[in-house]
């Protein structure tokens, strides 16, 4: 079957159309941006004070303790989850972010003694003005189990 000219382009056109309509309704892409999870071992001096834990007079980890660090990056206006796991063998104790951060979190479940914790995060409207983006760390404290 021999397509005319005319067919072939109002063709294209409908498929073109399609396309450009469809990725204007999905919207724009989540701007929120993780960097690979690190692990602060003992000895390293504690980079946040933890809710409920007591922290040693020398402000250093203790043996059998370990922080997971995760950067993240995201806009004022989005609503972001992120899973963070601790190393096997360990427990989560506490969760902290820095004073003064441009992020927060809460968390979507009982964390205490299991080994990742479900966040969602959010930019501190305060302190980010529209348009922008927040940049902060997550700290998850843990212990051997």
């Amino acid at each position: 079957m021999q397509l005319t000219t005319s067919l072939r382009k109002t063709a294209s056109l409908v498929v073109v159309t399609a396309v450009a309509g469809s990725a204007a309704l999905a919207g724009a892409a989540p701007a929120a941006t993780y960097e690979n999870a690190r692990v602060i071992a003992p000895g390293a001096t504690l980079p946040v004070d933890f809710a409920g834990y007591k922290e040693p007079a020398s402000h250093r980890l203790p043996a059998n303790h370990r922080i997971v660090a995760v950067d993240a990056t995201i806009a004022r206006d989005e609503r972001a989850q992120k899973v963070i796991t601790v190393p096997k063998g360990f427990r989560i104790a506490a969760i902290g972010f820095a004073e003064r951060g441009r992020i927060g979190a809460r968390a979507e479940n009982d964390y205490a003694g299991k080994r990742s914790v479900r966040l969602t995060l959010f930019a501190n409207r305060t302190l980010v003005p529209p348009g922008e983006h927040a940049t902060g760390t997550i700290y998850v404290l843990a212990r051997r189990a």
